[in-house]
């Protein structure tokens, strides 16, 4: 299995349960790009409370979140919370730097943080 492939199966998993947790997903228009430095590009789309994880570049996501692809596993398995990766600069985040909040909460809520 591709990193891609591990990290799309763990966005599902984490938004089927964080979609339990957090309806106002249900209302959210948002994408993310990410760009794993060592191993490519895919985006997180949120819309209409339906997910999509696809490899490739969005043309016009709210954020871009650049980290490798340990940091990004680390992230999506509890194992490093995304806002202190941000601070030790290991994930970096260009565009609406605030509305990655939303994610971060995504991901906690999948994580049973929230």
């Amino acid at each position: 299995m591709s990193a891609f492939e591990e990290m799309k199966a763990k966005f599902e998993e984490i938004f089927k349960k964080a979609s339990e947790a957090l309806p106002e997903i249900k209302g959210w228009n948002k994408v993310y790009q990410i760009v794993l430095e060592d191993d490519g590009k895919f985006y997180v789309a949120i819309k209409n409370g339906e997910l999509e994880v696809a490899e490739g570049e969005h043309p016009s996501p709210i954020a871009t979140l650049q980290t490798n692809t340990e940091t990004m596993k680390k992230i999506l398995n509890g194992e490093l919370d995304a806002m202190k990766a941000f601070m030790l600069r290991q994930l970096k985040i260009t565009g609406n730097v605030l509305d990655t909040m939303n994610l971060k909460r995504l991901i906690d809520a999948g994580l049973g943080k929230a």
